[in-house]
């Protein structure tokens, strides 16, 4: 039996009445090329070389209008959301109702390419084009800030196969949309109720040592309730909204953090693939949600992929991990990854 997908159609948001979720629906995703365990320099869009097998950047490092570029955001030529024509509408985040009819899937779906070299691991990327990565999200972030139908954005990585990746050239991405998601009004909800719960899981992975490492303004911490075997959030000390209004000096301590997260994870399983994601606030919150700006700490969760997700997890929502979250943060710092008059150590 074969079938073909219906790359026509735009992406959509479908809702599910009897979970209470939604799903989105991107037909053009079906066309991404996968050639992450076979893929030649000479054919990688994402290397400077061969720049004109991608979108025109929206955003460079140093300078958009760099020849010489170290790292870029494009368009990302499969999306997940698309901006609406002007003929389409618009939906506002706060007033959104859930229906069983599909709607459109509003934002902006980009990637970014964190080296103009045909390198696979971003302990590969020299630490100072590796801070120039995150200055340059945290510009863009800055411009979609300012956008009136942008209610929140991400970045996030898909570190290897069991991740999700599907190009072997370094890059992440970066989603905008026109609403607040679950997680994230969920978290907004939590520390209404206890504004000073951020302060309270910092305390207690103090108590309990599970800090894998203290930077100056942030801590990187195993959480309580990790979900795999050597998770860890990347949390700011200090109430902080966006990273986008946080000093350019402060990415560098992002930058080491994640260069050294994957130095230390390598150490422990070679190879091991891993998300993260970035959790802030939104940009367009309700009358609801803004009582907890005051008190969030917007954070960097990584989530190693070591087991696989199946259907108890699936099924449940529940997720099983196998070492004690104290284990894993003294096994983390073992690693000797951390030690800030080093550089994290090159190779994958």
């Amino acid at each position: 039996m074969s079938f073909s997908f219906d790359h026509s159609r735009d992406p959509t948001v479908h809702y599910d009445p009897l979970a209470d979720r939604n799903i989105f629906l991107a037909p053009r995703r079906a066309d991404r090329p996968n050639t992450l365990l076979n893929c030649r320099q000479a054919d990688c869009p994402f290397c400077i070389e061969n720049a004109r097998l991608t979108p025109d950047p929206v955003q460079q490092w140093p300078t958009l209008d760099s020849q010489d570029w170290k790292s870029r955001v494009i368009p990302n030529a499969y999306p997940v959301v698309e901006m609406k024509s002007s003929t389409q509408g618009s939906d506002n985040a706060d007033t959104y109702i859930p229906t069983t009819k599909s709607v459109h899937a509003s934002g902006i779906h980009e990637v970014i390419i964190e080296s103009p070299h045909h390198i696979e691991s971003v302990l590969e990327v020299p630490f100072d084009d590796w801070v120039g990565v995150w200055k340059l999200c945290q510009q863009r972030m800055k411009q979609l800030a300012t956008n009136p139908e942008i209610a929140w954005a991400t970045l996030f990585k898909n570190g290897g196969i069991q991740a999700g990746a599907s190009l072997a050239h370094v890059h992440s991405q970066l989603i905008a949309i026109d609403r607040t998601p679950p997680t994230i009004s969920t978290k907004c909800q939590q520390v209404i109720r206890q504004p000073n719960l951020f302060k309270n899981i910092l305390f207690e992975a103090e108590s309990e040592n599970r800090v894998v490492h203290t930077y100056k303004s942030f801590v990187a911490i195993v959480p309580s309730a990790p979900r795999q075997p050597f998770e860890v959030w990347l949390i700011r000390n200090e109430p902080s909204c966006f990273l986008h209004t946080e000093p350019h000096s402060q990415m560098e301590e992002v930058a080491r953090f994640t260069q050294q997260f994957v130095g230390a994870l390598n150490h422990l399983i070679p190879d091991a693939s891993y998300n993260w994601w970035l959790h802030q606030f939104p940009f367009v919150p309700s009358l609801l949600l803004d009582k907890a700006a005051a008190h969030w700490h917007w954070h960097l969760e990584v989530l190693p992929r070591i087991a696989p997700i199946a259907g108890f997890e699936l099924g449940t929502g529940y997720h099983i991990s196998t070492i004690p979250p104290d284990r894993a943060a003294g096994l983390l710092r073992e690693t000797g990854s951390w030690k800030e008059s080093e550089q994290p150590r090159h190779g994958s």
